[in-house]
């Protein structure tokens, strides 16, 4: 099922009883001759007979909680055209999982995802270029975060809940910072960078 936005382009909504039954789902470049352009809110939401999931190219986000709770869900294809992931799109899924297996953090097209750290410092990769939103959320014994300087957004609710954590630098390229990134966090003074384009 899907959504036309107001530029005429698909989101997908959710599936109908037909795709629940699939195992493998196919997100298309084109539906009913209309570019798709995201993945909305929960459109997946718990359903756990699907095992493969492929993006195609050109779709350009994937909204909070997709595939929350999708938890049969081995493997994701996505496309480099992806510049924006929600909270919580992978938790309680195969993939995410086997994902943190050997690694403290998932990043996708630069975008870090999830960070499996719960306490102490945490140092985000170079390279990262937009911190997704919610991904230290309630992190509450988390007490210093690094910031590289690769890294131009900060999403919403970000550091949200980190309440031991009393200090942040923020690196001269950052441009946008989303609402309530610093929600209830232990920071009292911050220095914004003079090339920020936008604090929600």
């Amino acid at each position: 099922t899907y959504e036309e936005n107001d530029e005429g382009c698909v989101i997908i909504t959710g599936l109908t009883d037909k795709g629940r039954e699939d195992v493998k789902l196919t997100i298309p470049e084109k539906l009913d001759g209309r570019t798709v352009k995201g993945i909305g809110s929960g459109a997946f939401r718990d359903d756990v007979r699907v095992t493969e999931v492929v993006i195609s190219d050109g779709v350009e986000y994937i909204a909070e909680n997709v595939f929350f709770n999708c938890y049969n869900l081995k493997t994701i294809s996505i496309p480099s055209t992806v510049t924006s992931v929600g909270t919580n799109a992978f938790t309680d899924t195969q993939w995410e999982y086997d994902m943190l297996e050997n690694s403290e953090e998932i990043i996708v097209n630069d975008i870090l995802c999830k960070v499996k750290k719960t306490e102490g410092t945490y140092a985000i990769p170079e390279g990262v270029r937009v911190i997704a939103s919610g991904v230290f959320y309630n992190k509450s014994s988390l007490t210093d975060i690094k910031i590289p300087a690769t890294v131009e957004t900060i999403g919403a609710y970000a550091f949200s809940g980190c309440t031991e954590l009393n200090k942040v630098v923020l690196p001269t390229g950052l441009k946008r910072i989303e609402y309530g990134a610093f929600a209830n966090t232990g920071v009292k003074d911050i220095i914004v960078p003079s090339g920020v384009e936008y604090i929600g």
